[in-house]
């Protein structure tokens, strides 16, 4: 007598569905760790947007962009005039630290032509606030050398560590810059000042 095969049953449609909708889950998990890395997300600035004028209030200070200006010509505020076959462009900004005093070292404008350009504590393109004291509004001003180009919808970032502004506040400022901006500083020759920082508001012409 031969032996009997027992036969296999068929999964029923509800566990087969059951099934699919599972490996789709997972699919669709897989696909949003890839688009959107845990590690990135986690390690990002707080990118804190603002306009000229408006404060913008950070973990550390509250930043004031004043209005840009412009040149071919530099006053580097010490007897000297450095000029460029770009444009200078100058930013003043208002400093209000909070908690401890603080000295900010990280800057940098992302150009209209969608180029990044770094502004260091030192050389042609620089940013330099000194500490400051709480409750003692500081004074101090960005400059960077661009091509005309990167003008048009320039963007400057400012934040608190040179090196590193993961998990940190960075205050996005736009620029409010046009092309007619960058034309006119482009032609222009009459030097734009760069001072040094200062406890003391800056001089109105």
């Amino acid at each position: 007598m031969s032996e009997r095969v027992p036969r296999l049953r068929r999964p029923r449609a509800q566990v087969l569905g059951a099934g699919a909708a599972v490996l789709a889950a997972l699919a669709v998990g897989h696909a949003v760790v890839t688009a959107f890395p845990v590690s990135e997300r986690v390690q990002a600035s707080f990118v804190r947007p603002a306009t000229i004028g408006e404060p913008v209030e950070l973990r550390y200070a509250r930043l004031t962009a004043g209005e840009p200006t412009g040149s071919t010509v530099l006053d580097n505020d010490d007897g000297t005039l450095l000029a460029t076959p770009g444009v200078w462009l100058v930013v003043p900004l208002t400093l209000e630290v909070t908690g401890q005093p603080r000295a900010l070292g990280f800057a940098e404008l992302l150009g209209g032509d969608g180029r990044t350009y770094t502004v260091f504590t030192g050389g042609r393109s620089w940013f330099l606030s000194g500490t400051a004291q709480p409750g003692i509004p500081r004074y101090a001003t960005l400059r960077v050398e661009l091509p005309p180009e990167a003008v048009p919808g320039a963007h400057l970032r400012v934040g608190l560590l040179q090196k590193d502004q993961r998990r940190d506040d960075v205050a996005d400022i736009d620029l409010g810059l046009t092309q007619a901006d960058a034309d006119a500083w482009a032609s222009d020759d009459a030097p734009v000042l760069a001072g040094a920082w200062s406890d003391e508001p800056p001089e109105q012409p």
